[in-house]
């Protein structure tokens, strides 16, 4: 009797210990598949697009440097070429308000805990470029209040979208950790 005690003690234990595994188990991919989500969230809401943007823009803004724009030591606002200026108002201006937008529309979706500075001083720059632009409207011209911010703006979102790439494949399970 005492051994057949043991053997349904031992039963009811291993019961037990594989309904614990197998919850945590199942908590453990329910978590992975909700990182998963918000990883491709991130990725096909703000980054994706943001890093399409900023390659984009920066491919132009290069080609322009080489071949329209005065060294940097000569530009100056009232002296704007026609030329640049339907770049700056056609192609550049349009992508910075696109990227601007995205950026305050996915905030949720930032990776970091506060909000960056890249960003922050991105959005900073294209608002102040707008008064700048309104005030061109109105025959003054003068620079934006709040440069651009740079390669600290392109290598943030450059860096951001390669490493939410890599969390992605890890967690598809298509790279090691």
């Amino acid at each position: 009797m005492t051994a057949a005690i043991i053997t349904a003690s031992a039963s009811v234990v291993v019961a037990v210990m594989a309904f614990l595994l197998s919850q945590f188990a199942q908590i453990r991919q329910e978590r992975r598949q909700a990182l998963l989500a918000r990883v491709n969230s991130q990725l096909r809401d703000l980054y994706g697009p943001l890093n399409a943007y900023v390659d984009a823009n920066e491919k132009i803004w290069d080609a322009l440097r080489e071949t329209l724009l005065p060294p940097q030591s000569e530009r100056r606002p009232e002296a704007a070429t026609p030329e640049w200026l339907k770049w700056r108002d056609q192609v550049l201006m349009p992508t910075n308000r696109r990227m601007r937008e995205l950026i305050i529309e996915h905030a949720d979706l930032i990776s970091e805990k506060e909000f960056p500075v890249p960003l922050l001083a991105f959005c900073a720059h294209v608002q102040s470029l707008e008064v700048a632009l309104a005030e061109e409207a109105e025959g003054v011209r003068r620079r934006a209040l709040i440069k651009h911010p740079g390669e600290d703006y392109t290598k943030y979102v450059r860096n951001s979208y390669l490493r939410l790439k890599e969390k992605q494949q890890n967690l598809l399970g298509l790279t090691a950790p």
